[in-house]
């Protein structure tokens, strides 16, 4: 089962970097212009790379890093697709859900590198 969300992981990762290659394509074409094509192929690939970090903490994840991993690959699935939603509550809401998702996943990653204390001191 590892395997099977490793290898699906992957793909996923690679369909998103696709999808950011077209999105580049799309920008360069259209001089960094805002359309619904650029959006699109924005979109795809948030939801495909947070997608692919989701069965990868499934795979090898531990614990609360596990779980901090699954809800950042959430959030930028649900930041993707916000992007399909039309303006209105209910991308209102979702985005609300994204931005507390960073802040607390990312409070939390503060929390643990303050807690493990100051780095060690390099030797010159």
């Amino acid at each position: 089962m590892k395997t099977t969300l490793r290898v699906v992981s992957w793909f996923l990762a690679l369909f998103a970097f696709i999808a950011l290659a077209r999105l580049l394509l799309l920008d360069l074409r259209d001089g960094f212009r805002p359309s619904d094509g650029q959006q699109r192929a924005g979109s795809v690939a948030l939801i495909f790379i947070g997608a692919s970090f989701i069965l990868l903490q499934l795979a090898n994840g531990r614990g609360m890093d596990r779980l901090k991993g699954i809800f950042l690959g959430l959030a930028f699935v649900l930041w993707g697709g916000e992007h399909f939603l039309p303006p209105g509550v209910p991308a209102g809401a979702v985005d609300f859900l994204v931005v507390a998702i960073f802040v607390v996943d990312l409070g939390l990653m503060i929390r643990s590198q303050l807690a493990a204390g100051p780095p060690p001191a390099r030797a010159r």
